[in-house]
């Protein structure tokens, strides 16, 4: 539910976008495949990276989050960046969301950061 389309807070749309890229970095391997699929043919897994920093910038400057729920944004986003760049390409594929043990540390991270925030991961979209 878009709710910026309803009128709503524009701080509340952005800690529900949050919690929605958050809840895409959360679920299993298969999960996140499927969800790519659904996003259009070879989409690469760094489209779930890009989700998240899309809102994590605005999310922190409009202070919506505690300290804590901040530091653990922070260090999602910094394990993210550390996976990016060429040396790490191989981090971004399908084949690495399956396998890779730095896409299992993303889950529990982004697990975590939702648990923090007191969400549930959203089970679609």
């Amino acid at each position: 539910m878009n709710t910026s389309q309803n009128g709503a807070d524009p701080r509340q749309w952005l800690l529900e976008e949050l919690i929605l890229a958050l809840s895409r970095l959360a679920r299993p391997a298969e999960g996140q495949v499927a969800y790519l699929d659904t996003l259009g043919t070879d989409r690469s897994a760094d489209e779930l990276a890009l989700e998240l920093d899309d809102v994590a910038e605005a999310a922190l400057a409009a202070e919506l989050l505690s300290e804590t729920q901040r530091t653990l944004l922070r260090e999602l986003d910094r394990q993210l960046g550390e996976m990016s760049g060429s040396d790490h390409a191989e981090l971004w594929s399908h084949e690495a969301l399956r396998t890779s043990p730095a896409w299992t540390e993303v889950r529990a991270r982004a697990r975590a950061t939702l648990s923090e925030l007191h969400a549930e991961p959203v089970a679609s979209s």
